[in-house]
């Protein structure tokens, strides 16, 4: 590292081979600078960027710039009053973390010779979503959950806190994951038997700060509220059932209530009109009537 900070002398020309560390944070962009400024203007070159493979490449003949290859997340900085050159890459992912390397060629003198080279080591970090949450073990004992998801790196220290006392590490029970983006998961479990005020400490590199969540409620009242809900809304249920069974009933005795005098048989209907006029008349029958003969005078 100290023998990078002097320059060595090659063919006439010098060559650096200079280092530097940048930290960012996922999603956000870097600047890779190349330091170093064409002595003339008849200097023909090429300046690549590059990591595991070639990431950009342009070339300056005279006083014009040729974009050779850039990837779309690349792309080449020419500041012109103070003839300053880097690239710059955005929306950084963990799989960007890395060394990025800003190589400048002449080849216009021939031979080809590397004027500069510029080391940047580039450290992407995720900061962790943490959350807590109830919730049961196998044997239906109550537990908490703490979780702290998609960070990077891996160093990340998590820890369980009672009645404002840090929890002894060996009364939790705690899972790491690796995810497919390389970004990193923790879960942490804690045994809970009593109603107390506990909370989730977490603090990690990409953190200002350490992140504290509270619990705002014990276990038995949060169990207790569901099982409200769960009865309350049984119940609502079962009274719309019945409302609907009961107008459903009704509406079919209101249909059958009405009798159709065009089903009522001629013979009943006789009956019936023959029965309310004896009921009239009591004991007393009716005269039979017999055939009256119209007799004619004679003329």
């Amino acid at each position: 590292m100290l023998l990078s900070l002097f320059p060595a002398v090659i063919a006439g020309h010098a060559l650096f081979n200079c280092s530097s560390d940048q930290t960012i944070r996922r999603g956000m962009s870097v600047n890779i600078s190349c330091n170093y400024k064409p002595s003339n203007d008849s200097e023909s070159f090429i300046v690549e960027l590059q990591s595991n493979s070639e990431l950009c490449s342009v070339r300056k003949m005279k006083n014009s710039w040729t974009e050779q290859l850039c990837r779309n997340h690349c792309r080449f900085i020419w500041i012109q009053e103070t003839a300053q050159m880097a690239f710059e890459v955005s929306n950084l992912q963990i799989n960007d973390t890395g060394i990025y390397r800003c190589v400048v060629t002449r080849f216009i003198p021939p031979p080809s010779v590397i004027l500069r080279e510029e080391r940047t080591f580039v450290q992407v970090i995720a900061q962790p979503t943490v959350s807590v949450s109830h919730v049961r073990a196998m044997g239906g004992f109550p537990m908490m959950l703490c979780s702290s998801e998609g960070f990077y790196p891996s160093a990340l220290d998590q820890m369980w806190i009672r009645n404002g006392e840090f929890q002894n590490a060996s009364l939790t029970y705690s899972i790491n994951q690796t995810n497919p983006d390389r970004s990193f998961t923790l879960h942490s479990y804690l045994n809970i038997s009593d109603c107390v005020n506990y909370s989730c400490w977490v603090n990690h590199s990409s953190l200002s700060q350490p992140t504290i969540l509270h619990m705002t409620e014990c276990y038995r009242n949060g169990d207790e509220n569901g099982w409200i809900i769960l009865v309350t809304s049984a119940l609502i249920i079962l009274t719309i059932l019945i409302i609907t069974v009961v107008c459903e009933r009704s509406r079919r005795a209101h249909h059958r209530s009405p009798v159709r005098m065009n089903d009522t048989p001629a013979s009943d209907l006789y009956s019936h009109v023959e029965y309310e006029i004896y009921s009239v008349l009591g004991d007393h029958r009716p005269v039979p009537c017999s055939p009256v003969r119209v007799h004619s005078s004679p003329q």
